[in-house]
């Protein structure tokens, strides 16, 4: 029964496989020691040790007495049988904390996955996950009290209803400055000051009130006006208001720029450029092409994380303005992948600062 060495590619450092298992069967009927079958196949000695007492069963003999023996079957049964069960959370069993944290900046703080395995990795945590891991981890269930529902971006979207388009009245067309004619500085948002504006609208019905929003291009942070109905007028009073609250130099500096769609809200250009408190202009505005809301991605990605809030349909004259606060200071304060991980409200502080 000796092993000629060399005979077979060794396979020391690999799990043992089922065709081993059976040589080790035969080498030990023949009598041979855990040793030198250790040494015949190659391998260490606590792996054959190991491996005999995880295969061995109870025989019953002809004579009906007891002895237990290898079996290679029953050995590659329970090998096959721990394979199955591999990818316990190895780190999240070593420290209770690592759980405790995933589960309420997900539930609680409302952070993606990809957000708590980059704060987990800032703070040096020694459990920290990578993002796929906690993915993987809440697939099969092992954060408590978070599930593919909690996560926003996993939810099923429903297909949004038809809209419907709304007119001013007819009078003489304004000039109108396309996106096309916007500075370089503004497409590759290495100026700040540029910001794009939308309105989050509630129920169908006119009287259930809207939002502002106006999201700045290079440090994503929004700043969100609450509306008792989505025309022309409230929009202009926001503007007013807001040019008031931080002085006529100061948004002339901080809104260098506005673009919009072409809602009948946005449409007169004078006086959503026109200053309310001296002759000059408070900003230029820019109209993005028909039907191409991709052109304010920023705006339109900013409305998606309001909507986890204010659902669609929503009467938003029932919101108070502490929540709107609430939600603005949360997607601010909600570190972004596209801003290495920091936050809205960081990357402003930064522009204003300097």
């Amino acid at each position: 029964m000796e092993r000629g060495k060399g005979t077979t590619a060794s396979r020391k450092g690999k799990h043992l496989n089922h065709t081993e298992r059976i040589l080790i069967e035969k080498l030990l009927k023949a009598g041979l020691g855990k040793t030198e079958i250790a040494r015949q196949l190659d391998r260490d000695y606590s792996t054959i040790r190991r491996e005999v007492a995880c295969g061995t069963v109870e025989r019953l003999n002809s004579d009906l007495t007891v002895s237990r023996v290898y079996n290679a079957d029953r050995a590659q049964d329970v090998h096959e049988l721990n394979a199955s069960a591999k990818g316990a959370p190895v780190k999240l069993m070593a420290g209770r904390s690592a759980v405790l944290f995933i589960s309420y900046y997900i539930r609680v703080k409302r952070w993606s996955p990809e957000v708590v395995a980059a704060r987990m990795k800032a703070k040096g945590m020694p459990n920290a996950l990578c993002a796929k891991s906690i993915y993987n981890y809440i697939d099969q269930g092992w954060i408590p009290g978070v599930t593919n529902e909690t996560l926003w971006e996993k939810r099923k979207r429903r297909k949004s209803a038809r809209k419907t388009l709304r007119r001013l009245p007819r009078k003489a067309p304004q000039r109108r400055k396309r996106i096309d004619e916007r500075p370089g500085e503004v497409n590759t948002r290495i100026i700040f000051g540029h910001w794009e504006i939308d309105l989050v609208v509630g129920g169908k019905e006119s009287g259930k009130g809207a939002l502002m929003t106006l999201t700045e291009r290079k440090t994503r942070l929004v700043r969100i006006r609450r509306l008792k109905d989505r025309t022309q007028t409230s929009v202009l009073n926001a503007l007013k208001t807001l040019e008031r609250m931080m002085g006529t130099g100061a948004f002339r500096t901080v809104f260098r720029s506005i673009t919009a769609d072409n809602g009948s809200e946005f449409l007169d250009v004078e006086s959503m450029e026109k200053s309310a408190f001296s002759s000059r202009k408070r900003t230029q505005m820019y109209y993005a092409h028909p039907y191409a809301s991709w052109e304010r991605g920023s705006n339109e990605n900013a409305n998606r994380m309001i909507r986890r809030f204010i659902p669609k349909g929503a009467d938003i004259a029932e919101f108070s303005w502490a929540t709107i606060r609430e939600i603005e200071g949360w997607i601010n304060r909600y570190p972004r992948k596209i801003l290495e991980f920091k936050t809205a409200e960081e990357m402003f502080n930064l522009e204003m600062a300097a």
